[in-house]
C-alpha cells in the first residue's frame, strides 16, 4: 500500500512541476515578469514540502536526510547571501535562489522515483 501511495505522490509531484515550470519556460523569451518563475517555485516548494512529509511517514531512506539537510543548508546560505550581498549583488542572490530551487526539485523527483523502484525490488525479493 505504501508503494502505491509513494508512486502516486511522485507522479503528482512530476505533474505539479511540469504544470508550473512549463509555462514559465515557454514565456522565458517573451520577456514577461520575472516574478512568474518565483511564484511557480513557491507552489512547487509547498507541494514538495507536503510530499516530503508523506515520504518520511511512509518509507525509510537515507535520501530523506540528504534532502532535509540540503534544504536547511540552502536556506542558511541564501540568508547570509541576502544579508551580506543585498546592496551590491542582489542579482546573484536571486539567481542562486532560482537555480537552487530547481535543482532541489529535480533531486526530489529523482530520489522519489528511486524510492519507488527500490520498494518494488524489495517487494519482489520477498
Amino acid at each position: 500500500m505504501e508503494r502505491k501511495i509513494l508512486k502516486g505522490e511522485v507522479i503528482f509531484q512530476t505533474v505539479v512541476s511540469l504544470v508550473f515550470f512549463l509555462p514559465v519556460a515557454v514565456n522565458y523569451y517573451q520577456k514577461t515578469q520575472r516574478s512568474d518563475f518565483f511564484i511557480a517555485l513557491f507552489y512547487v516548494g509547498i507541494s514538495n514540502l507536503i510530499g516530503f512529509l508523506f515520504r518520511v511517514l511512509l518509507s525509510k531512506s537515507k535520501f530523506h536526510r540528504y534532502y532535509f539537510y540540503g534544504v536547511i543548508l540552502f536556506f542558511i546560505i541564501l540568508y547570509f547571501g541576502a544579508v551580506y550581498l543585498s546592496d551590491s549583488r542582489m542579482d546573484f542572490v536571486v539567481s542562486f535562489m532560482g537555480i537552487g530551487g530547481v535543482l532541489f526539485n529535480i533531486y526530489y523527483l529523482i530520489y522519489g522515483f528511486y524510492n519507488v523502484k527500490t520498494m518494488q525490488q524489495n517487494k519482489t525479493g520477498r
